[in-house]
């Protein structure tokens, strides 16, 4: 269970270094029609995703205790995760949702199914030291890597075209951008920055000298994180159809010649309809959270959890609705080019969630849910008068844009010298 928890969280936090800049160089590849560069750059992330994953690795293994083979397993079990980002993020901006759902579906069911069969099964005749977990954390990795087939045989059949010459050239937007670095980024680190403090606070425990965990608030957050999941759902769904459908006319008048007429009609649909949209979000997460918070107590029981769980899980649960809220304001702020913003917010979410988490440690468990809460809700207040303020005004934004001008090439030539270092 640490080996596949570690792995899920350091490798969102390694995809946060690029997700949002590779993002932005796949739209505007569709958007100017430049499908020969997708397959390149989907080779770049691929090699530069391997090398921060062996690097976060090589630091693992420098306080690991874990025996060779579980290490190895460990090493191949991240690899798979980092490189299942990788071709969701890619397969997702091709709009390929169907093939991401079923390489997802077929995996975890191949995965359930392999760790039930381990541990109804192989259990009995496994008595070598760690042969359980190894024989678990393979049974896991093994449909892991199905999910890795079935979306790496989809981007073949999604993208023909598959050069792989200048294969780093979306280095040149980590200059153009940096704020899309910086917002992935700080994200992501501030998602888990909160655990990680508390993985060293009273009451945690270090397994095998290897893997430092806090059983209370781990269960807590785990629980709390799936009662946002329909949120991403609904968010993906609305912003496809009514949102988009809106914000395309408005951007099509500006971009095309409408008149100012057009434009602010345009403007008002367009805010009305993200209005509603939002509204129902916050809506039906809300009361999802309400009715989670309402029946928690008995679920808890029926579980076998502790109290002191399910008192964390009460925060967590308020801290997870607002976080969801914060990614889906950031992610609509991007929408309308409001990078400073969305830096500024994802800055703002990572500053709180350590300084509180630090500043409650003191309060043990009364603390540690109440921290996250706190922190994401101020964020989530920021992000959304943030996003009221900016697309108020969003005809002068839109007008008044410049190019960034990069304040540096250092990414830049990076990107030359690896293109050439791979041509030769």
């Amino acid at each position: 269970m640490l080996a596949v928890s570690y792995s899920f969280i350091f490798s969102q936090v390694i995809l946060g270094v690029q997700q949002l800049v590779v993002t932005r160089y796949l739209a505007d590849c569709f958007y100017e029609k430049r499908y020969e560069d997708i397959f390149p750059a989907y080779v770049g992330m691929t090699k530069t995703t391997g090398v921060l994953a062996s690097v976060a690795f090589l630091v693992f293994l420098s306080f690991s205790d874990l025996p060779v083979l579980l290490n190895m397993l460990a090493f191949v079990l991240f690899m798979t995760i980092n490189l299942i980002w990788v071709h969701f993020l890619f397969l997702s901006a091709a709009k390929f949702y169907q093939a991401v759902a079923y390489s997802f579906l077929i995996g975890g069911v191949i995965a359930v199914s392999a760790v039930l069969v381990t541990d109804r099964w192989l259990m009995p005749f496994l008595t070598a030291p760690y042969a359980k977990s190894i024989a678990l954390t393979a049974s896991m990795t093994f449909g892991l890597i199905v999910t890795l087939f079935g979306l790496f045989t989809s981007m073949l059949l999604t993208f023909p075209r598959r050069g792989t010459r200048d294969a780093f050239a979306y280095f040149s937007y980590f200059d153009r951008y940096p704020a899309l670095f910086w917002t992935g980024f700080l994200y992501n680190i501030g998602v888990w920055v909160g655990t990680w403090i508390i993985w060293f606070a009273p009451g945690s425990s270090a397994h095998l000298d290897t893997f430092r965990y806090h059983p209370v608030y781990d269960t807590a957050i785990f629980l709390s994180y799936l009662t946002i999941i329909q949120t991403m759902t609904i968010f993906v769904v609305s912003v496809e159809t009514r949102f988009y459908e809106r914000y395309r006319m408005f951007y099509g008048y500006t971009n095309e010649g409408g008149t100012y007429q057009q434009i602010l009609r345009a403007k008002g649909a367009m805010i009305l309809v993200l209005r509603q949209e939002l509204q129902r979000l916050f809506r039906n997460q809300g009361l999802v959270t309400l009715l989670v918070l309402l029946f928690s107590s008995g679920v808890f029981v029926y579980l076998g959890l502790s109290p002191e769980s399910h008192d964390v899980f009460q925060m967590t649960t308020i801290g997870a609705f607002s976080n969801a809220m914060v990614l889906v304001l950031t992610l609509v702020l991007l929408y309308f080019e409001d990078h400073r913003g969305a830096a500024f917010t994802s800055l703002l979410f990572l500053s709180l969630n350590a300084l509180l988490t630090i500043a409650l440690l003191p309060l043990a468990e009364d603390g540690f849910g109440l921290s996250f809460a706190i922190g994401s809700t101020i964020a989530f207040a920021f992000a959304l008068s943030r996003l009221m303020w900016y697309i108020n005004e969003i005809d002068y934004h839109t007008f008044s844009r410049m190019e960034p001008r990069p304040l540096t090439e250092t990414f830049t030539r990076v990107g030359d010298w690896l293109n050439q270092r791979s041509a030769s």
